[in-house]
Parts: C-alpha cells; structure tokens; sequence
C-alpha cells in the first residue's frame, strides 16, 4: 500500500511540474491584417534579445517560395545561441549568415542546418502566412 501511494505521489508531482513547464512557455502573435499567427518559442539567448524588441512591426518579403523573412529593428548577438535546425514548416529561425529572421511556411529540408538557430514555432495561423504574397507589414507582440 504504501508503494502504491509512493507511486500517485510521484505520478502527481510529475504532472504538476509539468503544467508548471507548460505556464512558462512564452509565445508572440503576429498580426497580418485581422488574421493571427501565434508562435511558440523557444527558450535561447537569441529569443530573449528578439522578445525585447517586441511590440514592434516587421517588413516581411517571400524568399524562395518557401520562407517569409524580415530584419531585426537592431543588431542581434548570436553568441550562445544553439545553431542546427532542420527547416520545416512553421519554424520560427534565424539565418546566421545574414543575422535576419524569418518563418518556413514550407519545409526546405529534412536535414539539421547549422546556419539556422531556431526561435519558435507555429501553433496555429500558418496557413495565414503561406497566403501572403509579396511584401507586407506585419505586429509582432508578446502575449504570453
């Protein structure tokens, strides 16, 4: 009996740490128009430089029919930042080479990048972005 109850205690404590973990995920919204894309991102030192520069709004252009990319407001410190990073769809990244930033709305990739550091991902409203042609504005805001 009381290995059984050992057991809940630790089957419970699990389940608590991990609605703790999922409370601290952090997530932005980018506004295209009156439509949402809500990203999940990831916890890296270059996040943490990119959500201080947020609210702000991004110029975002299509790149190889596969990714929609944009340029940080500032410069932007990579160092320590965890590089390799397959480009799939969705994914939130930046390109070390050119210190911008951008979203895969295709996958390019099945193989790890090490010129990508990964951001955050896409959690609904891609379909959003994958419509967008040409140039456009978009809101980036923390919301969570």
């Amino acid at each position: 009996m009381r290995l059984w109850r050992l057991f809940l205690g630790i089957c419970f404590s699990f389940i608590g740490f991990n609605s703790m973990a999922q409370e601290n995920v952090m997530k932005i919204k980018l506004s295209i128009e009156n439509q949402d894309v809500i990203i999940r991102l990831q916890q890296n030192s270059a996040t943490e430089q990119f959500v201080k520069m947020l609210p702000a709004q991004f110029e975002f252009r299509d790149f190889a029919g596969e990714e929609k990319i944009s340029n940080f407001p500032q410069p932007i410190s990579l160092e320590g930042a965890p590089r390799g990073m397959i480009a799939t769809a969705g994914k939130l990244f930046i390109y070390a080479p050119w210190k911008n930033f951008g979203i895969f709305y295709k996958t390019h990739s099945t193989r790890p990048d090490n010129n990508l550091i990964e951001l955050g991902e896409v959690e609904s409203g891609l379909n959003y972005l994958t419509q967008q042609e040409g140039d456009f504005t978009a809101q980036i805001e923390v919301i969570r």
